[in-house]
C-alpha cells in the first residue's frame, strides 16, 4: 500500500469514528424489532395500525423505568414532523428480561397532507419512519431500532369516494380553537345525505360529531346505511364519537351506498338572535367523517 492510500485510509476510519460518534445510537442492545405496518399501502388521511414484536436476545441488559419508545413520522422534503406516537410499551421497559417476546399493536391516524393542487405535487411524499428508545431525562440517550423510508399517496387515489349530497353546509374553520379535532367542521341540516362509493369489503366508519345541549338537551341523532337505522341515539354531551365496522352486506350490491344523519330538532341562529345573520336550519355538527377498508 502507496503512503498516499493508507493516508486515504486512516482519514475514511477517522470519519466514520466520527460519525459513529453522533446523533442516535445504533447498538440495539440485544433488542429485535419486527414491525408491520397495516394497510402495507399507506395514503394520507388513513389510520394504521402498527404492531411491534420485539425478541430479546442474551446481550440484552435492561432498562429503567424512565425509558419510552419514540415513533416519529418525518417529511423528507421539508424536514417537518408530520406526526409522533412516543409512548410506554403495555409491558413496562423495566419489566423487560432476556428471552421475552413482547407483542402489541397501537393505531394511529396520518392526517391530511398532501396537496394534490401543488404544482409541485409527484402523486406521493416520501416519508421516514424512524423508531426507537430514549430517556427523556438524559441527552442523547437515543437507541435507534428502526428507520425506513416509504412513499405517502393522496386518499383520493386509493380511499372510497365520499360526495357530501343534499342537506349539508358549507365547511367552516376556526383555527383558534383549543382542540385541532374541532377546528373544521360542517353542519347538518335535518337531514344529511352522503353518496359512498361502494368498496365491497368490510370497512370502518367513525364520525367525530356535536349537538347543541344549550338549545336541545333530548337531541336525538339518526344514522342510516341505505334506508337501514345502523344507531340512533341521544348524545350523553354536546361531543360524541362513534366508530362502526360496515358489511358488504349492509352496503349492498350497487356501486354506491348512501349514509343518512337524521335528527329530530334543529334550530335557526337569527330566529334565536336577531342580531346574528344566520337563517340556516342547523342539525348536527360533523367535525370528522371517516371511511376506509377496516384494517385488522
Amino acid at each position: 500500500m502507496t503512503q498516499r492510500n493508507l493516508f486515504i485510509l486512516v482519514l475514511l476510519v477517522l470519519a466514520l469514528v466520527s460519525l459513529s460518534a453522533c446523533g442516535e445510537k445504533t447498538d440495539t442492545q440485544g433488542i429485535n424489532l419486527n414491525l408491520t405496518l397495516l394497510p402495507e399501502t399507506v395514503t394520507d388521511s388513513l389510520y394504521v395500525k402498527m404492531k411491534y414484536e420485539f425478541t430479546l436476545s442474551d446481550k440484552f441488559q435492561g432498562f429503567d423505568d424512565n425509558y419510552l419508545l419514540f415513533v416519529h413520522f418525518w417529511r423528507v422534503k421539508n424536514k417537518e414532523m408530520l406526526l409522533l406516537d412516543d409512548h410506554q410499551p403495555e409491558k413496562k421497559l423495566s419489566q423487560w428480561k432476556k428471552g421475552d417476546k413482547i407483542s402489541y399493536s397501537r393505531v394511529l391516524f396520518i392526517p391530511r397532507f398532501l396537496d394534490e393542487f401543488d404544482i409541485d405535487f409527484e402523486g406521493y411524499e416520501v416519508i421516514k419512519l424512524s423508531l426507537g428508545l430514549y430517556n427523556p431525562n438524559v441527552e442523547g440517550s437515543k437507541i435507534l431500532l428502526f428507520q425506513k423510508s416509504f412513499n405517502v399517496q393522496s386518499a383520493s387515489s386509493i380511499a372510497p369516494e365520499v360526495v357530501y349530497d343534499e342537506g349539508w353546509y358549507q365547511s367552516e374553520t376556526d383555527l383558534n380553537l383549543k382542540n385541532k379535532d374541532e377546528r373544521t367542521w360542517r353542519w347538518t341540516s335535518k337531514k344529511a345525505v352522503c353518496i359512498i362509493e361502494n368498496p365491497k369489503k368490510e370497512c370502518l366508519l367513525k364520525i367525530l360529531g356535536g349537538v347543541d345541549k344549550a338549545k336541545f338537551e333530548d337531541q336525538k341523532v339518526i344514522f342510516k346505511i341505505n334506508d337501514k337505522i345502523l344507531e340512533e341515539f341521544i348524545p350523553e354531551s354536546s361531543k360524541f364519537s362513534k366508530e362502526y365496522v360496515i358489511t358488504p352486506g349492509m352496503m349492498g350490491n350497487e356501486d354506491e351506498f348512501r349514509f343518512t344523519i337524521e335528527t329530530d330538532k334543529t334550530f335557526i341562529p337569527s330566529a334565536l338572535n336577531p342580531e346574528v345573520n344566520d337563517d340556516r336550519e342547523l342539525g348536527v355538527q360533523v367535525f370528522f367523517l371517516y371511511f376506509r377498508e377496516n384494517v385488522k
